[in-house]
């Protein structure tokens, strides 16, 4: 009697881990192309450049300042890199697309020539620290035009909403014997709209190829110039809602700014590898 219930329950135990097992292969290829949503977080190993100018001529490259070479700020940081999808409407073929990262970066030197930032000239062999901070909030909503199990392509327009600021601070020499701790600060928060595309491809069930495309060359408020966002990588599905994601990031921002407490340009680039792991149902 004893060995026979035994038996049940464990019949009944492998009943259940096949059924699971079973639940987790009900896709064909990657579930990703299939299913409504999907949320990636992780980190953002970016090598990152900083060119920047304020007051003077938006066009004045004398006036621009290498924040790595000049004042400590660049090489390489870890971000948080965040996004989501959602697809909806007749046959989910529209999307709306989320994106989101920050970088807050800082640095020291002692100058190996002369500054000019905010109308300040810090001199040559001046210590100075400086700072850069960079926030990118990415809304796209987009159709796509060929969608299949094993594929899916689209187009759609969205925004990149940009908060940038910067600072250099340091003791200036007023005259052959007095120097004055100074700063300059600036900062500007303005959405830029964009065009993208993007291609999911699936060759087989547990592997995802996907590349991205943003991009804009406009005239928008006070900025003036051009974006682009891409990325690209492979998405392996471990488990049916959970996966692990290795993608490559270019974010390139080269724009003029005209704003009464700010007037110079700037060129920030972010670059590099993204681990994420993604989820998806």
């Amino acid at each position: 009697m004893k060995n026979g219930i035994y038996l049940g329950l464990c019949a009944l135990a492998l009943s259940s881990v096949s059924s699971e097992l079973l639940a987790q292969q009900d896709y064909e290829y990657h579930p990703a192309l299939s299913d409504n949503f999907t949320v990636a977080l992780g980190a953002f190993s970016s090598d990152n450049s900083f060119t920047i100018s304020a007051e003077g001529s938006v066009n004045a490259l004398k006036d621009r300042v290498d924040f790595g070479d000049s004042v400590g700020v660049g090489g390489r940081s870890t971000l948080f890199n965040g996004r989501v999808r959602w697809k909806f409407g007749e046959q989910r073929k529209w999307s709306l697309w989320g994106q989101y990262f920050k970088n807050d970066a800082s640095g020291e030197a002692v100058l190996e020539e002369d500054v000019t930032w905010q109308d300040i000239n810090f001199r040559k062999g001046s210590f100075v620290a400086a700072g850069v901070n960079f926030e990118v909030t990415r809304i796209f909503v987009g159709r796509s035009l060929i969608m299949n199990p094993q594929n899916d392509f689209g187009i759609g327009a969205g925004i990149h909403n940009l908060k940038l600021g910067a600072f250099i601070e340091g003791e200036v020499k007023i005259d052959e014997n007095t120097t004055e701790f100074q700063q300059g600060e600036v900062s500007s928060s303005q959405p830029l709209p964009n065009l993208g595309t993007w291609w999911n491809f699936s060759p087989a069930r547990n592997w995802l190829l996907h590349t991205r495309v943003d991009w804009i060359s406009a005239k928008v408020g006070n900025l003036d110039g051009t974006l682009w966002n891409v990325a690209a990588g492979v998405n392996y599905q471990a488990f049916r809602h959970v996966g692990f994601d290795l993608s490559y990031q270019y974010f390139d921002l080269n724009v003029s700014i005209d704003k009464t407490d700010w007037t110079g340009a700037v060129n920030m680039r972010y670059s590099g590898p993204v681990f994420s792991v993604t989820a998806n149902w």
